[in-house]
Parts: structure tokens; sequence; C-alpha cells
């Protein structure tokens, strides 16, 4: 009987230890989405423009990254997006190059923008998309995007790298007019 509860101890901290080790799903680790900002963090500001920069791990080394999907899933306004001024690169050894990209709204998922790469792009590459919209929200607050990537050949091949967060302020300060 001693036994028993020995090989039961054993079993059970031999697959705490397993449970603890086992990857993310495909070898992802948490949040391979690096970092998001954004120029201007204003309300209504209309120079803006947000970077999304993404880097996967060599795990995914034989991907070829084709498409990265954004869709906004909080924030009071849907922040629209102005294809002829937005762009990406990948940046290598302190270089930068310029990556062609197309935007597009999806046609079944609303407040979704899709960037694709008009190359394939290999994974295991810091990549940085940088989305210029229309103008800022002009309602303060966070929003959210969720940060999908799609490799080629697969559509049904897609992972979410992350969640990006930016956060604006009203620009006017209550507080201006105390002193009168």
């Amino acid at each position: 009987m001693n036994s028993f509860k020995t090989l039961c101890e054993t079993l059970a901290i031999s697959t705490g230890i397993l449970l603890l080790s086992v990857p993310t799903t495909y070898g992802i680790p948490p949040k391979p989405l690096l970092t998001t900002t954004t120029t201007y963090n204003q309300t209504g500001s209309w120079d803006a423009t947000y970077y999304f920069t993404i880097k996967l791990p060599e795990s995914l080394a034989n991907w070829q990254l084709q498409e990265v999907v954004f869709t906004q899933i909080e924030g009071l306004e849907n922040i629209e997006f102005n294809q002829k001024e937005s762009f990406a690169f990948v940046e290598a050894e302190g270089q930068k190059e310029k990556l062609g990209i197309t935007l597009a709204k999806s046609s079944n998922q609303p407040r979704t923008i899709i960037a694709t790469f008009d190359k394939p792009v290999s994974a295991n590459q810091t990549i940085t998309i940088a989305l210029k919209p229309f103008y800022n929200p002009t309602s303060e607050g966070i929003y959210l995007f969720r940060v999908q990537v799609v490799s080629s050949g697969e559509k049904t091949n897609n992972l979410v790298v992350g969640t990006a967060r930016l956060q604006f302020y009203n620009n006017f300060d209550d507080h201006l007019f105390d002193k009168w």
C-alpha cells in the first residue's frame, strides 16, 4: 500500500511538472507581439501612426507570413485606417527594409482590417506594421486590437499573437480654468 501511495505521489508530481512545461499552442510563447505604440495619443489627432511590432519565434521559421489581421475588440469608436499612408518594414541588423502591403476591411468581420504582404515574409524576423488612422478617436479611453498572423498557402493556419493596447487622452485640461 505504501509503495502504491509513493507511486501515485510520484505520478502526480511528474504530471504537474509535465503540465507546467507543456509549450503553448504551436510552440508560440505568450505574447510574441512585442510592442504597440502611437506617435500621438491625444483624441482627435490627425497625424498619428500606430506601430505594431511582431517577432514570431524561431520555432516558426518555416512559416511564410502572408497577412496580419487586426480586429478592434474594445473602444467606443471604430478606428478607420488610411490604406495609402500605411506601410510595413522588416528590421534586421539595425537596417529597415520596406515591405509592400495592402490594407482591406474584412467583409464578414466588423472592425477588422487585414494587412496583406505583397510577398510572404519569413516569420523569424522583426516585422513592424505602421497603420495610419484618418484621425484618432474623439472619445478618450482604451482601444484594444486582437492581432493574428496568417501563413501563406493555408488560410486556416493562423495564430493569435496577442492583444495590442492603445490609450487616448483628451487634449483639453479641465483644470485650466480653475484659476479664473
